[in-house]
């Protein structure tokens, strides 16, 4: 462990009963010493004893359930906690990535081909009356639409937050296809529509999601393209925090003065994949660097631009691209390439094995930001004694 906050891990592995063994070790060792004292400024967060649990790597308290909000022009999806009871039996939502494609691709397509993705969401449930729960706001990347990362936004309701995802058309699947978007805007005046869409549903006497929502502020997060949104929507005073996944700030943005700013009072967590071959790890190091207030990083082994971030590596058989490439699609080259990156092929693991690190630093971070937790839970350099593919964690001390 580097004197800096640094914490490395090196890409091989320990056998997992040798593991158990040490992890076992350490903790009779540190049962047995006595305390160390206490320093005369009180204790770091990070040293509580919380700091190695990864407490968030499984599902919350809550159930989850999911509603669809009109934007006008677009959709937005938002995701709330339910009580486990609500959602006990029921069946759960399901989305066909074939809604979101352009229409000329829809009418090339054979009707067999739409491999459904069910999601952890129960549709129109009741929301659990502990609310009201703090927002945040998923924004998707290029080529994508409001529902390729459910697995992070049915987790993060499940520890009792209402997460909003409104589709970015101007960058989305349709629109890269070919489709036109009647008035095209840009993603901050999107994400600020869809803020006060949520705050609007939260006030609506009688409604159903009325008093569900504490909006005062908001917690931004999102993948590739929408990690840059999740950055630049800082500048709202109401945004407390950012988490970019797939994102960075390039050296070249600094030197030409166009990198978006980052507040001095406001954290960033950045979460990169070192095989991404879209989004350079390099750029989420430079943004760590470049942030000015409480930051984190973290790098991931075994994943690209997608399969630790998004399920558009789960969907069918390989993912959306396998998809178009085995229909003999026209689609370019380039686009099949982005949506591939990260997909089943070694070195990288599948989604399933490689969303629990992402799963947890997210909620870990957002709770922490929110005020759920009083106290870091799983933020200090001890969590990576349960997680194999965190090469790379830096933060403040």
């Amino acid at each position: 462990m580097a004197s800096d906050g640094t914490a490395t891990r090196r890409a091989t592995r320990l056998h997992p009963g040798f593991a158990a063994l040490v992890v076992a070790a350490a903790a009779v060792l540190a049962a047995c010493a006595p305390p160390p004292p206490e320093p005369a400024t009180g204790p770091s967060p990070d040293d509580a004893p919380r700091a190695g649990e990864a407490a968030y790597v499984g599902p919350g308290p809550h159930g989850v359930g999911v509603t669809t909000i009109s934007l006008g022009d677009r959709d937005m999806e938002l995701w709330y906690p339910a009580s486990p009871e609500a959602v006990a039996g029921q069946p759960r939502d399901t989305y066909y990535v074939r809604d979101f494609v352009a229409g000329w691709l829809e009418e090339l397509l054979d009707p067999e081909v739409d491999p459904p993705y069910e999601t952890a969401a129960v549709r129109d449930v009741a929301p659990s009356p502990e609310g009201p729960f703090p927002l945040v706001l998923f924004s998707h990347g290029f080529a994508g639409f409001r529902l390729t990362s459910t697995e992070l936004t049915t987790h993060l309701a499940s520890w009792g937050f209402v997460v909003i995802a409104p589709d970015y058309l101007e960058r989305g699947l349709a629109s890269v296809l070919g489709d036109a978007v009647a008035q095209p805007r840009s993603d901050t005046d999107v994400a600020d529509e869809a803020i006060e869409a949520a705050r609007s549903a939260n006030a609506e006497p009688g409604g159903p999601l009325e008093g569900v929502i504490d909006g005062s502020d908001v917690l931004a997060f999102g993948h590739s393209a929408g990690g840059g949104t999740s950055i630049r929507l800082l500048e709202r005073d109401d945004v407390a925090a950012a988490v970019p996944m797939a994102s960075g700030i390039s050296e070249l943005s600094l030197i030409a003065g166009d990198a978006p700013v980052l507040p001095p009072g406001k954290s960033v967590t950045w979460i990169a994949a070192r095989g991404d071959n879209i989004a350079a790890v390099a750029n989420a190091r430079t943004g760590f660097t470049y942030t000015a207030g409480p930051r984190r990083l973290i790098e991931l082994d075994r994943s690209g631009h997608n399969n630790a971030f998004t399920e558009l590596c789960e969907i069918g058989d390989g993912g959306i691209a396998a998809i178009a490439r085995t229909t003999g699609l026209p689609i370019p080259d380039s686009l099949l390439a982005l949506g591939d990156d990260g997909c089943r092929r070694p070195p990288n693991a599948a989604g399933p094995e490689v969303w629990d690190e992402v799963r947890h630093f997210l909620t870990a971070e957002m709770r922490l930001r929110a005020g759920l937790d009083s106290e870091p839970v799983g933020l200090g350099d001890a969590v990576l004694a349960n997680f194999d593919d965190v090469l790379v964690y830096r933060h403040d001390p």
